[in-house]
């Protein structure tokens, strides 16, 4: 089988005690975007999650397994492309026009319906999923209890700019799906390279093997993206960190910034604390920043992971108390 959305997959998907749900959103222009949500007993709050480049919904059930046991339910989406949202393993990371803003509006649908239970709501982004909540915070004012940046990066406006540039000159509606060799290296090229004796070019998702190896051997990780995806992602990452567009994160915004101290995407910290300090800058009424040491990419999937998992959990419950 290669299609991760027929009917062979239930409407609902087991592992361990987690049982994990599907669910759908509908934007403005009729499209539909697919994900998974993990239902918690006695849930006290909603975590809502929009994934990383190159994996889905799915690869989250460890991490929603968790908080469900510590009473927080949980939404995560699959972007255009991704997990259920790919027609095949061969047509994943296909983003039709707009699909970066699209994304982003579909994270306010998700978590409007994730709120309707009366719970707090909070949203996380896993690095390509948190630089769309950076741009939903920008876009959408006071929706969620509090924001979870993950492996994200920050203070790069002038590069995105250059990239997107390039974006424009190289895709067009003619090879607007098919992958591009010069915009693949320049986008995740420089992140295998940042890793100093590497056993796979996927060494700077994690130091944690295992998780490497899980990644490599999924077929639907690690997909090449399409010109057309890279043209729509960098062009909201041109926009993203100016001037004009961070002025408009509302002041009454809560935000937890976490990375590994050895992430490439977020230059071995130091995207991070420019979104650290930037957000301080702009007053928001809290902004707490976490570097681990001793991991990368992927903190959620570190050995010490659970380490992160309460980190996230306490900042949940301090802006719910």
């Amino acid at each position: 089988m290669t299609e991760m959305d027929p009917a062979w997959i239930p409407l609902f998907f087991i592992r361990g005690y987690t049982m994990a749900l599907k669910f759908q959103v509908r934007i403005k222009n009729g499209d539909i975007l697919k994900g998974w949500r993990w239902p918690a007993e006695h849930a006290t709050a909603n975590l809502t999650i929009m994934t990383g480049m190159n994996e889905y919904a799915l690869r989250y059930d460890g991490v929603a397994k968790w908080f469900n046991e510590h009473g927080v339910n949980v939404w995560c989406l699959d972007a255009y492309g991704q997990g259920r949202n790919a027609a095949s393993q061969e047509l994943q990371e296909r983003w039709p026009l707009g699909a970066y803003r699209n994304n982003v509006e579909a994270l306010r649908v998700m978590v409007y319906k994730a709120a309707a239970n009366g719970l707090p709501t909070f949203l996380m982004g896993h690095s390509m999923g948190s630089f769309m909540v950076q741009s939903f915070m920008e876009r959408f004012h006071n929706c969620t209890s509090g924001i979870i940046l993950c492996g994200s990066n920050g203070g790069q406006e002038a590069l995105m700019r250059t990239g997107y540039r390039m974006a424009r000159t190289l895709v067009h509606d003619w090879n607007w799906f098919e992958t591009n060799e010069t915009l693949q290296n320049m986008g995740v090229g420089g992140f295998a390279r940042a890793i100093k004796d590497r056993e796979t070019d996927y060494d700077w998702l994690s130091y944690n093997k295992e998780n490497v190896q899980a990644y490599i051997d999924d077929p639907w990780c690690g997909h090449d993206n399409t010109g057309g995806f890279w043209k729509e992602f960098m062009g909201g990452l041109s926009k993203v960190w100016s001037s004009k567009e961070i002025k408009k994160i509302s002041q009454k915004e809560k935000v937890l910034i976490i990375a590994g101290q050895d992430d490439p995407v977020g230059r071995m910290g130091k995207g991070p604390k420019w979104l650290f300090k930037k957000y301080n800058a702009l007053g928001l009424s809290r902004v707490d920043l976490k570097i681990y040491p001793g991991m990368r990419h992927e903190i959620l999937n570190e050995t010490d992971k659970e380490t992160v998992y309460r980190d996230i959990l306490t900042f949940i419950q301090d802006c719910t108390d």
